[in-house]
């Protein structure tokens, strides 16, 4: 199985995404506006012939036209985020150094501390170091080789403060940097710890009006999900712990769909009643039609092939896809030895209870044909953890007290 990416570094990630897209607009934007006040106080100093000019015009047109390309380029061309903030930086140094020679203004080497402040904005430490060296090496070079006024020389003393400068408000940039990752993570957490909240709170609500419907599966879902979480403990695949939470939120939703099944069908599974045809196809719905709520809940969406396949058989003799082997997703694979176990261990109207080894022995017969014989380890090595479930759910006391809890 594919590894698979947290919610968490989901949301991290869209979050970053989303922000490195605005924040390159908005920076295009205050460069536009900046550029284009500039060519028009310009141009009308000089019309009035006013000496607070010392701009030259073509090099910001020159700027002007660049981002007008780039803008275009953006606008027609899909380029990936990633590269769009290198371009709108790239754009940023030559709109630095153009004004540096253009602007007219004697300290315009200033201009260049604003490297580090934009490029720290977009809170990548990487980027942020690598633009900020760009800029200061931009700085010195041109300090020494193309100093603005050639009357004036300038000097060793000159150019390291402007050095020392240029590196302390890259340093407060680098801390601007570290507060915006906090910032996001914070936020995140937030976010990730209020949706499993409110998610956990909606599968046993589900839950609730589901076993209503049928008080003898009371307490089902709920140890069906640890099961499944106590064998996939034992799988690679599932070592991150947001794997196990999306393995647990299956299995307590995984017959979800009997809401839509019928009391009175429902009633005859707790009897002797045998179940015809019709009424055996319709029971057969629940994995469809449960899979076709969860997808519609932002949040659950994953958990659909767990919801779906957990009754297909490692032959293909299961339902409702037939799939067979490896074409059955893991999370149903696991969700099928799961809900067997609890099954063939619990006390219903229509069946005795069965004990444990009884249970794991049937459970072993069926690898190979209706379960996946390469959870066979994982059985093994989850037996101790299977018993003491099995045991907690079978203390009347602490089965009263599940009960009031739940409740």
């Amino acid at each position: 199985m594919d590894k698979i990416v947290t919610k968490k570094q989901q949301l991290l990630q869209k979050l970053i995404t989303d922000y490195d897209k605005n924040l390159n607009n908005q920076i295009l934007l205050v460069c536009l506006i900046y550029i284009g006040l500039s060519i028009s106080w310009n141009l009308i100093f000089k019309w009035f012939n006013v000496p607070f000019s010392r701009a030259h015009i073509g090099v910001l047109i020159l700027c002007f036209v660049v981002q007008l390309a780039v803008f275009w380029v953006f606008h027609i061309v899909n380029i990936p985020q990633k590269i769009r903030t290198h371009i709108v930086l790239l754009f940023v140094i030559f709109v630095t150094i153009s004004l540096y020679f253009g602007s007219g203004y004697s300290e315009s080497w200033s201009y260049f501390l604003l490297i580090p402040i934009i490029s720290s904005l977009y809170g990548k430490r990487a980027l942020s170091i690598y633009y900020s060296i760009i800029g200061l090496l931009s700085l010195s070079i041109i300090s020494i080789v193309y100093p603005i006024n050639p009357q004036y020389v300038t000097d060793g003393i000159d150019i390291s403060n402007r050095i020392l400068l240029y590196l302390i408000i890259a340093t407060f940039s680098y801390l601007l940097l570290s507060k915006l990752n906090m910032l996001y993570n914070k936020q995140v957490n937030t976010v990730v710890t209020s949706l499993e909240t409110t998610l956990e709170q909606v599968a046993k609500s589900f839950i609730i009006a589901m076993e209503a419907k049928d008080h003898n599966t009371f307490g089902h879902s709920e140890r069906v999900s640890q099961y499944a979480v106590a064998l996939g403990k034992q799988l690679p695949e599932y070592h991150d712990e947001q794997q196990l939470k999306h393995l647990r939120l299956s299995g307590l939703l995984h017959d979800i769909g009997k809401i839509n099944i019928s009391e009175d069908i429902l009633t005859k599974l707790t009897k002797l009643t045998k179940l015809t045809d019709t009424e055996y196809d319709i029971i057969k719905t629940h994995t469809t039609f449960g899979a076709q709520m969860i997808e519609k809940i932002e949040g659950l969406e994953e958990l659909k092939s767990g919801v779906l396949y957990h009754h297909e058989r490692w032959d293909g003799k299961g339902y409702p896809s037939e799939l067979k082997a490896s074409e059955i997703p893991l999370d149903a694979r696991i969700l099928a030895l799961a809900d067997s176990f609890d099954a063939m261990t619990s006390t219903r109207s229509y069946q005795d209870e069965h004990f444990i080894e009884e249970a794991f022995q049937e459970l072993e017969k069926g690898l190979g044909t209706q379960f996946d014989p390469n959870l066979s380890e994982a059985l093994s090595a989850a037996k101790p953890e299977f018993s003491k479930i099995y045991s907690e759910y079978h203390n009347p006391l602490n089965e009263f007290e599940k009960l009031t809890d739940f409740l």
